[in-house]
């Protein structure tokens, strides 16, 4: 990629002429890529023209060359590339995000996590039943939510006791989990259910439902194609649960919440940026980290990321949160994703720890179950074919094969 005077560590920004030196297009060009939402762009006080995110810049050039080459367009489709497998779950566009044609954060507005689950799952009823035997698959009772080992033994319990494609029971089992307690009444909503719990008061019962509702899906993410690839094998929908659970706790996926967590009193006690985030953030402009490590940042989001923005704004004021958003959009021009609101809403309505990434854990459960069933009708396998990298096969492997071969035909699956 063609090197420009202005690229640089100590500013987003790049000025018209190198935007357009990085994406080889005319300086014309740059507006309309503005007006479609693929680049952010700033006035500059006192100048004619416009300066240009540098990140957007970055991405939108990788974008162009990965079509420009299929060898390395094939690549890329596994990291934030082109679309590779057709779903009628969940749809970004334009900066918002839809589930099933429904606008998700309009939907998130009145919907419950139940109400939400029922949409996606399509010919699943959610009705009122019993639950399963809490005293088998709750964790020790506490405010605490529960660990991801607490979490891998209450679906194993629930699988001994239940049919383990059952998933409204599944659902509930996950909610079990984060309770640390008996739900009495498997009708009520999981929102209420935990701010009970947790002691909230209507305005944050109400932060809850809707952070859980914006949690349900997101289209192929990290967790969300683990679980398809353990579907399109048969698997149950426990295992499937189990396999996004697992790839959610990693800290480049759900797990940055926990990183997050740990950062808080330090990023948001100075009123200049701390350098530990500004060495994230440097890391994440420059392609060395993924953009989203810190909690700011999304690729498919440019203006920002809209589920985060929704549960920031039914949170109490807090002037160290909004000045640490300032700070870093000043300083890499970002904006919060859906990780750092979550830790937020923990913060601001003082739910014991863990429970950022509990939230996510039971609201995504409702977009894994999703892609298990429709990958399931599809009755496709996942089975992608490897590049090989390693080093050229030795002269007489060709021999060695020949004198140990039995002439059957064995296929790899």
């Amino acid at each position: 990629m063609q090197a420009v005077n202005s690229l640089s560590h100590d500013s987003p920004w790049l000025s018209a002429e190198d935007a357009a030196a990085l994406l080889k297009v005319r300086r014309s060009s740059l507006y309309s890529y503005v007006s479609r939402g693929l680049l952010r762009a700033q006035s500059m006080a006192g100048q004619r023209g416009k300066r240009y995110l540098q990140s957007d810049v970055l991405r939108l050039a990788r974008q162009r060359q990965t079509v420009r080459n299929p060898a390395s367009l094939a690549q890329s489709t596994l990291d934030w590339g082109q679309p590779v497998m057709a779903s009628s779950l969940t749809l970004v566009r334009g900066g918002r995000l839809y589930y099933r044609g429904r606008d998700a954060l309009q939907w998130a507005e009145h919907a419950s996590l139940e109400q939400t689950a029922e949409w996606m799952w399509q010919g699943v009823a959610f009705e009122p039943r019993p639950a399963v035997d809490h005293a088998a698959v709750a964790p020790p009772a506490g405010h605490r939510p529960a660990s991801l080992p607490d979490f891998a033994c209450i679906l194993a319990a629930w699988h001994a006791q239940a049919q383990p494609d059952q998933p409204q029971a599944l659902l509930q089992a996950m909610a079990t989990a984060l309770l640390g307690a008996p739900s009495h009444e498997s009708s009520q909503p999981a929102h209420e259910h935990l701010a009970q719990r947790w002691r909230l008061d209507a305005p944050g019962a109400s932060s809850l439902r809707r952070a859980l509702v914006l949690c349900a899906d997101h289209e192929f993410n990290a967790s969300s194609f683990a679980t398809r690839v353990v579907a399109s094998t048969g698997a149950s929908l426990q295992a499937c649960v189990g396999a996004g659970l697992a790839a959610l706790s990693g800290p480049m996926h759900g797990g940055v919440t926990r990183q997050i967590d740990r950062q808080w009193e330090a990023w948001h006690a100075q009123s200049t940026l701390a350098p530990s985030l500004a060495l994230l953030l440097r890391d994440a402009r420059s392609g060395h980290a993924p953009a989203g490590f810190t909690g700011f940042g999304h690729p498919l989001y440019p203006q920002g990321d809209p589920r985060a923005q929704a549960i920031l704004q039914q949170l109490p004021p807090d002037p160290g949160r909004e000045r640490l958003i300032d700070q870093v959009y000043a300083h890499a021009g970002l904006l919060p994703s859906l990780d750092y609101a979550l830790v937020a809403l923990q913060r601001s309505w003082r739910l014991p720890p863990g429970a950022a990434f509990a939230v996510f854990a039971l609201g995504r459960t409702v977009g894994w179950i999703a892609h298990a069933l429709e990958q399931r009708a599809s009755g496709q396998l996942i089975r992608p074919r490897a590049v090989y990298s390693g080093p050229d096969p030795a002269a007489d492997a060709g021999s060695s094969a020949s004198a140990s071969g039995s002439g059957r035909i064995v296929r790899f699956r």
